[in-house]
């Protein structure tokens, strides 16, 4: 398999793998919490993860443009835990999405590899 399609598949496995963990996140923890209108905190920050979906379907079609989605993404994800005072969660969420979105650009942009 060339190094494209290794990129390409890493990314697609790694993204959906990321989709499933926001997912899981919001069904377990989200929706009960708002259910019982206490999910202010986290209908603040579900804008910041919808980028980083859209990112990741758009990149399942054309994977500059997903990927680009995704960095940004990424990017305001952990802006949003940096201002709110909590590095660690900006990594773990961030970091996630910027590599996976990294990923993508470098599958499209055979210089890069």
């Amino acid at each position: 398999m060339n190094q494209h399609k290794l990129l390409i598949y890493t990314g697609r496995i790694s993204g959906l793998l990321i989709i499933a963990f926001f997912l899981s996140f919001f069904a377990g923890e989200g929706l009960p919490d708002i259910a019982k209108g206490q999910g202010k905190t986290l209908l603040q920050f579900l804008p910041f993860t919808v980028l980083s979906l859209i990112g990741y379907i758009v990149a399942w079609f054309n994977p500059l443009w997903g990927g680009r989605m995704l960095i940004a993404g990424a990017i305001l994800l952990a802006f949003y835990f940096f201002y709110n005072g909590d590095t660690g969660m900006a990594l773990v969420y961030g970091l996630p999405s910027l590599l996976v979105g990294l990923t993508f650009i470098a599958a499209v942009n055979k210089e890069m590899i």
